[in-house]
């Protein structure tokens, strides 16, 4: 592999309860959720933690193409994102959902406070799909989340 000024993140990612996920600035999309900016107070960025700071790192995830960001980048031969050509190709709905589906569990096992997923719910949108789906953590608690994925 090319040499990066960014670290691999390791194979093995502890278990980590929802709780104990730490701090991550607060990132607010804006309405086309193509785009926003992260939410400041006095200049100082604010923070989510827990279950809100996992429900943040999905939406950001999923908006991301496996491979596309150098810093989001993995070892091993799954990356976290979503391949969103996808949704532009002429290919059965019923495929594309089965292929979304597979690569946002591949996503939810890079996030330490995820056990699984499932419980899917696809919505056809004007340029893209929402996804809806159940995240189960570790701590026997339970995460919706809802992400809009456009199309490339």
């Amino acid at each position: 592999m090319a040499e990066t000024i960014f670290p691999l993140s390791p194979a093995d990612i502890p278990a980590q309860a929802a709780d104990e996920i730490g701090r991550a600035p607060r990132f607010v999309w804006d309405a086309s959720g193509r785009g926003g900016a992260f939410a400041l107070t006095d200049g100082a960025p604010e923070e989510r933690t827990g279950r809100e700071a996992v429900r943040q790192w999905f939406a950001l995830m999923l908006r991301q193409s496996p491979g596309a960001v150098p810093v989001y980048r993995m070892e091993g031969g799954s990356q976290p994102g979503i391949d969103r050509t996808l949704l532009g190709r002429h290919m059965p709905q019923g495929w594309v959902q089965a292929e979304i589906e597979r690569q946002v569990r591949e996503t939810a096992a890079f996030c330490p406070a995820v056990r699984s997923v499932d419980s899917f719910v696809f919505t056809r949108l004007r340029r893209g799909l929402q996804v809806a789906f159940t995240a189960r953590l570790h701590g026997a608690e339970d995460l919706e989340v809802t992400v809009d994925v456009d199309s490339a």
